[in-house]
């Protein structure tokens, strides 16, 4: 009878667990094994639809009536579990080919509005030891119109030889513009990548049309890589900045200027900001993309969709996660002094002069002890400094208004992540990321004076259209780099003039300090020679550190300055 009761409680015991997973949920988006073939899609056409062998892949649902797809145009599928829609890149799922063969693709779109190339099948044939991409583009070779829109081209899959470094190359497929379309807005021809200043990357030059350079390794971090034609002409990158004067094919602003609907030429071009991980690699691609939008030249700012040139960046395998590296530079803002750093006793970079600073080096993480050496070896100062994975870290040598050394550091943020002013529902905040930041931190290495607030013309604060607290420019403390909040974001462009003033608890902005010439934007331009408009700038992109060093003392051999340090390449 015993035996009965176990076994009966057992039984139970059982049946309660079992009726437990009833109630379980898989929030994966992918909840089958999917094992992926070498074979890669890219979509630079916009297609939405996809179907292989006859087979759809995608929910083909249209969108609504004014050609978007809200909550109820989305409908998830196993191969597009997300919303059931095709994107940018899809990677052929082994199970979908027959011997190493994909039959009868086709890429198509049910929104009308939305000018897609006429949908002809085409076939893949896997190579297992040699990955490649069929790139669906639109390509215009000359006047006469598109021809072939596929282009087979072999990717790379092993990493960098550096393990802290990344692969990248420049794929040329852009066209010629149409009879019809706007001449002002087309870069074609060979193309070349640059860092943000216009310097060219060394392999990555004179990609013709329907071309491809091979990879190049780079260290990983933060660039702003940008494309010029022949004729040193920047192409705009695919994205949301995508409002451009049909003339100049330069970047507006929409702040009202009457003659082009209300919208304000620039004199930019949009070239996004982005994290490079080691271990990464990426293919740079022109092509012509019908997501440009320019002025009608209504008043009220109407604008159209057109067709033109622009550059995406794609990762060429899943980009990994830096678990390893951080970053760091060193700068010597010690008047008088000639300085040089030490990392765990091996040298960071070439003695500095003062206002000079180092390139970036790479760490493993961990902690590691910095030191600032003068000429003759002797220890100035030092620090402990913990790193962790990604860090981008500047370090500081400094004085104290009695002549004693320091030394501090400031985190860079080069990630164009921010959180929102406003909390949610939960109590958490919106997280932001901005491709095209303006941003500025403010430091105060004068040792005369204790605290500083930076302004705009007459003492104004800097507008703060991102709407979070804006105290990044006040009270800035003597070596102390403000911590929560601790950039100036502009949007598009910086104010003309930047302003020092001599502040203090409860005081603000203060005292205007004329004897330190107010900064100008255009100062934030690294080459102007880069470009080729009407008229410069008023301000480039980046992440900066605006730094007063000097002294303010009447017989002071460095008299009090701003100098600005950009952190991105």
């Amino acid at each position: 009878m015993k035996i009965t009761y176990i076994g009966m409680a057992a039984a139970l015991l059982f049946s309660a667990c079992s009726k437990k997973l009833d109630y379980t949920y898989d929030n994966r988006f992918i909840q089958q094994p999917v094992t992926a073939s070498t074979v890669r899609l890219v979509n630079l056409v916009g297609a939405t639809e996809l179907t292989i062998a006859g087979q759809p892949l995608t929910s083909f649902i249209a969108p609504d009536d004014e050609g978007y797809y809200g909550p109820n145009e989305t409908r998830a599928t196993r191969w597009f579990p997300e919303n059931g829609r095709l994107g940018t890149t899809f990677t052929i799922p082994a199970e979908l080919l027959k011997n190493g063969r994909a039959d009868s693709i086709l890429f198509s779109s049910l929104s009308p509005k939305l000018s897609v190339p006429p949908p002809r099948p085409f076939s893949v044939q896997e190579e297992v030891n040699n990955p490649s991409d069929y790139y669906f583009v639109r390509f215009r070779p000359n006047a006469a119109g598109f021809t072939d829109s596929l282009f087979r081209i072999p990717r790379a899959v092993s990493p960098a030889s550096d393990p802290a470094g990344f692969k990248v190359r420049l794929l040329n497929l852009s066209s010629i513009p149409a009879g019809n379309s706007m001449p002002g807005l087309f870069r074609h021809g060979p193309m070349t990548l640059t860092l943000a200043d216009g310097t060219a990357v060394p392999g990555l030059t004179n990609i013709m049309p329907g071309a491809y350079s091979g990879y190049v390794e780079l260290p990983y971090g933060t660039y702003q890589f940008k494309v010029l034609s022949s004729e040193g002409k920047e192409v705009p990158a695919s994205g949301e900045y995508n409002l451009l004067n049909p003339v100049t094919g330069t970047l507006m602003d929409q702040q009202g200027t009457p003659g082009i609907g209300g919208n304000k030429d620039t004199w930019l071009t949009y070239a996004p900001l982005k994290t490079f991980q080691p271990g990464g690699i990426y293919t740079i691609v022109v092509a012509c993309n019908y997501d440009t939008k320019v002025p009608t030249g209504n008043p009220n700012g109407e604008t159209t969709i057109t067709e033109n040139n622009s550059f995406r960046i794609i990762a060429d395998i899943s980009e990994p996660v830096n678990m390893t590296y951080a970053r760091m530079q060193g700068i010597n803002v010690a008047a008088g002094r000639k300085i040089s750093w030490q990392v765990d006793g091996q040298p960071m970079g070439a003695t500095l002069d003062y206002t000079q600073q180092t390139t970036y080096s790479r760490y493993i993480t961990g902690t590691h002890i910095v030191k600032a050496i003068d000429e003759k070896g002797q220890v100035l100062a030092e620090r402990s400094l913990p790193l962790q994975p990604g860090d981008n870290l500047t370090l500081w040598y400094y004085q104290h208004k009695d002549g004693a050394p320091a030394i501090t550091f400031s985190a860079n943020n080069l990630s164009g992540k921010f959180y929102g002013g406003t909390a949610t529902d939960n109590g958490t905040y919106g997280m932001f990321k901005d491709s095209y930041p303006f941003w500025i931190r403010f430091m105060n290495f004068c040792p005369d004076l204790e605290e500083m607030t930076f302004t705009t013309d007459n003492g104004l604060p800097f507008p703060n259209p991102v709407n979070i607290p804006n105290a990044a420019a006040q009270h800035i403390e003597l070596g102390t780099p403000v911590t929560d909040n601790p950039y100036v974001m502009m949007f598009v462009n910086f104010p003309q003039r930047i302003l020092a003033y001599a502040s203090a608890p409860g005081i603000l902005p203060g005292n205007w300090i004329r004897t330190i010439t107010p900064l100008k934007s255009r100062q934030f331009i690294a080459r102007p020679e880069l470009y080729k408009t009407p008229e410069l700038p008023q301000s480039e992109p980046g992440i900066y550190t605006v730094a007063l060093i000097g002294s303010t003392s009447a017989n002071a051999t460095e008299k009090a300055r701003m100098i600005i340090v950009k952190h991105n390449n």
